[in-house]
């Protein structure tokens, strides 16, 4: 293409809107970062925080009308889908707990969603957004930002084309240091994490292995249909769980496991994957995205490159500077924001996965799915089954 800076011709904007994201926000602006950068959104309306005053700061800040900085989801929801000029689509980007009031209210008003992970604490929140989307069919897209990096894609392409043989075995860690010092002294945006009642029944699950979930799906193509997890809390003074060693079983026939932890010194965003088949295995990790690295069956490593030639054209698709010029993680997001905006400007409505390989309702469920799951097989010290995926 490239995915994002192909500026000519020109694509269709998309008038946006944002619940949630003021000052002192942790990844908002991450999210309005990637939309500029993928040049296929105007932010038009807004609201950023429970304080009107504070809300009214950030929407000026970011040059909103004030007729479109509003009070409530409710509120804007119902304004905005009388107006001639209504938003095409709403991120919501408020903690977990915000989530389901905001999806509910847009999703009535039919407007289509594009929310951050996870979806939303309950399984009954889940259910009832799959509901209304079932009744009236409008796009929703999920953020799990990993699966825009074009390695990601590439790994994902090269074990459809049957480079791995039979997949047998899926490994994903996702580690991080930032509650190594422990509970005190942690800012507001990481501090939540800790309260069940804004983080949801689990910490780390919502937080990190949702992502882990989401990229073993992905790349493999296999849904796991049972795991048997251990949840644990190993620092002091945190009240939720901070750690977690799962193992998985997916309906392809492969096995997994997953090692999550807030408090792993060393690992900055420890985001890893491993995938053994009966021909080669392949490897890729968050920290040097730019590469994939597989390994045949008594042959020499190959490493792949981001950008180069030999790349599978989902992976080409999604790059956008040369090879050796890095890309990130704020160009995986825009990726993604960019696939959103390809779908909502072709009208490929469908719930679930469009025509680009989406992250979407189905996998904003199974990450609530997958949370509940875990936390039901660490108290049980069982194997649980996870529900079927819907719309594939």
């Amino acid at each position: 293409m490239p995915s994002l800076t192909a500026d000519i011709p020109a694509k269709p904007r998309l008038r946006a809107g944002m619940i949630g994201g003021g000052e002192g926000a942790y990844f908002a602006s991450y999210h309005r970062a990637a939309m500029r950068l993928c040049n296929r959104f105007d932010l038009v309306a807004g609201v950023f925080s429970s304080s009107p005053a504070k809300s009214q700061e950030a929407g000026r800040a970011l040059g909103i009308d004030d007729e479109r900085i509003y009070p409530s989801a409710q509120a804007m929801a119902d304004a905005e889908r009388g107006r001639r000029d209504a938003i095409d689509v709403v991120v919501v980007v408020t903690p977990n707990h915000l989530h389901f009031e905001a999806c509910q209210e847009f999703l009535a008003a039919g407007i289509p969603v594009v929310c951050d992970k996870p979806l939303v604490n309950r399984l009954d929140e889940a259910d009832e957004l799959r509901e209304l989307v079932r009744r009236q069919p409008t796009f929703f897209g999920v953020t799990y930002t990993y699966l825009g990096y074009p390695m990601v894609r590439e790994a994902r392409s090269r074990i459809r084309a049957g480079e791995l043989g039979e997949i047998r075995f899926v490994q994903a860690e996702y580690l991080l240091e930032w509650l190594c010092r422990g509970a005190e002294g942690l800012s507001d945006s990481l501090a939540w994490r800790g309260d069940p009642a804004k983080a949801g029944p689990s910490s780390v699950i919502g937080d990190v292995g949702t992502h882990a979930l989401s990229l073993m799906e992905f790349v493999t193509g296999q849904r796991c249909l049972r795991v048997n997890a251990n949840l644990s809390t190993k620092v002091t003074g945190w009240p939720m769980d901070d750690h977690c060693v799962a193992q998985l079983a997916f309906d392809g026939g492969a096995d997994g496991l997953m090692w999550l932890s807030f408090a792993a010194p060393g690992h900055r965003n420890g985001l890893s994957l491993r995938v053994i088949g009966s021909k080669a295995s392949l490897e890729w990790r968050q920290e040097t995205p730019e590469t994939l690295h597989v390994s045949p069956v008594d042959e020499a490593e190959r490493v792949y490159r981001r950008g180069q030639a030999d790349n599978f054209p989902l992976a080409r698709a999604s790059t956008s500077l040369p090879a050796g010029c890095s890309e990130g993680y704020l160009e995986a997001l825009a990726v993604l924001y960019t696939d959103f905006a390809e779908a909502l400007a072709t009208d490929d409505q469908r719930p679930g996965i469009g025509s680009a390989p989406l992250p979407g309702l189905v996998e904003g469920v199974r990450g609530v799915q997958f949370c509940h799951a875990c936390l039901q097989s660490s108290r049980e010290r069982s194997w649980v089954e996870l529900p079927g995926a819907e719309w594939e």
